[in-house]
């Protein structure tokens, strides 16, 4: 007992005792406001399953991908937030297990901030967000549900 207590003295003596202290790292993402702002604006007969991060690392990666498993009968929603007020730049595609493209929210030359499907089999499916002709590579997503 006595060496936990001197191990935990030890990590909080060296732990930094304030925020500020905290190295901080100009270029992350900060999603959470674009997040907030999806389930702000979810429609009142959805249910909110999960969040997503999505961080471009300041243009290095191009795409961001997320598993999820849908079920059969079920219509999701996916909104999407990010700096600009229309999504531009910024696109989900939703693919099923075997990679084939079911959505997108990239229609016509068009970005939109949101993309709905019914589900018709069980399984995993795949969301892949996409950053396109854009400097801005922080945003935020929703995924939501309802029968």
């Amino acid at each position: 007992m006595m060496v936990l207590n001197l191990i935990l003295a030890f990590f909080l003596y060296f732990t930094p005792s304030s925020v500020s202290e905290m190295p901080v790292d100009v270029n992350s993402c900060d999603a959470k406001p674009y997040k907030d702002k999806c389930v702000k604006n979810l429609p009142f007969s959805y249910t909110f399953l999960k969040s997503y991060s999505i961080d471009g690392k300041n243009g290095s990666k191009k795409s961001v991908e997320y598993s999820y498993i849908f079920s059969k009968n079920t219509n999701y929603l996916v909104m999407l937030a990010n700096s600009n007020a229309q999504t531009k730049g910024l696109k989900v595609t939703l693919y099923d297990s075997n990679r084939r493209e079911l959505a997108t929210s990239y229609q016509n030359g068009k970005y939109y901030p949101a993309m709905g499907y019914t589900c018709r089999a069980t399984g995993i499916y795949f969301l892949r967000f996409t950053f396109e002709n854009t400097n801005d590579y922080c945003a935020g997503a929703v995924l939501a549900f309802k029968r």
